[in-house]
């Protein structure tokens, strides 16, 4: 991760990208830790992220696009004091990651409870 900025990135870029203002939330640590952002450009392949001031973030986090309903894993690429370059992580859709992880919690948990209430049963 460098502090390459804006005009270095555009040189590298795999699609263009188009300017925005959407409202953008930046989630990490099991979606404990949140900061709001806001998104001025945006692509297939990453986006440009401006925040109200300095943050510390993880390389890696999901960012949510509530007026798109889209969330995806995001990596950091540069940063700056308020902003920073982020790059999409497509194969791995952070909000389908999520529900899976959550499909197999649930899945366990009502194993779990047909076990205690045939036990109960038999009693």
């Amino acid at each position: 991760m460098t502090d390459g900025g804006p005009d270095m990135e555009a040189e590298r870029r795999r699609s263009p990208r188009m300017r925005t203002l959407l409202a953008g939330v930046v989630a990490f640590n099991n979606r404990c830790s949140t900061f709001d952002c806001t998104i001025r450009n945006a692509s297939d392949t990453g986006a440009l992220l401006k925040f109200p001031r300095t943050v510390l973030l993880p390389p890696t986090f999901e960012l949510e696009i509530p007026a798109r309903n889209k969330t995806v894993k995001a990596r950091i690429v540069w940063r700056s004091e308020d902003a920073m370059g982020v790059a999409f992580d497509n194969d791995a859709p952070a909000a389908q990651t999520e529900l899976l992880e959550r499909l197999k919690a649930s899945e366990a948990a009502k194993a779990r409870l047909q076990e205690r209430v045939r036990l109960l049963t038999e009693s």
